[in-house]
């Protein structure tokens, strides 16, 4: 009796421990002055980088839409490419291994050059899974990626728009939150945010 007592608590604990909370991976470079940051852009569809992955309008219009919803909430304000202080670029992972390298040369990723946040090179390699979003955060004067942070989304084949949106949305602002100073001090305003 005993033992079937252990085995139930324990298979509730493991199922429990499977459910937790999904949360981003994410690392940046130490040196840029995140706390400066009060602007952001996304590269236009007709640019290098929207050729980079073959994704459909509306996929993208939803990532696009999560990041600017969840930008704005945390105090950043969209700007031209030219003015902005920073550059939001993201990636869907699929199983081409090909899109996610011009990806990477695209936005100038540089693993081990990106050691501070809680997660080390190897961490973020680890979550390169097919369905798992990434977002870039770029610096504009050196074109370089300087902010790096990777969810899985875990989408479902019959998953409909609005779930498919509702996972983005809680993966951009889960992604956010890692940012490591906005301008307000600190981005985890969006916690408090209800999907769109």
């Amino acid at each position: 009796m005993i033992n079937i007592r252990l085995l139930s608590c324990l298979a509730f604990i493991i199922t429990l421990s499977a459910c937790s909370t999904i949360s981003a991976t994410t690392s940046f470079r130490d040196g840029f002055d995140f706390s400066s940051v009060e602007s952001y852009s996304t590269y236009g569809r007709n640019s290098a980088f929207g050729d980079v992955q073959n994704l459909s309008d509306s996929t993208r219009n939803t990532i696009e839409l999560a990041i600017e919803q969840s930008f704005d909430s945390n105090g950043f304000s969209y700007k031209t490419l030219n003015k902005a202080d920073i550059v939001i670029a993201y990636h869907l992972l699929n199983r081409r291994a090909f899109e996610l390298d011009k990806y990477n040369r695209e936005v100038k990723y540089c693993g081990y050059c990106l050691r501070a946040g809680e997660a080390t090179h190897a961490e973020l390699e680890n979550k390169l899974r097919p369905g798992s979003l990434i977002l870039d955060i770029i610096d504009p004067k050196s074109q370089r990626s300087v902010w790096r942070s990777v969810y899985p989304l875990k989408f479902k084949e019959d998953d409909n728009s609005r779930e498919m949106q509702e996972k983005i949305t809680t993966a951009v602002d889960g992604m956010l939150r890692d940012f490591p100073q906005g301008k307000s001090g600190n981005a985890s305003a969006s916690s408090s945010k209800e999907p769109a």
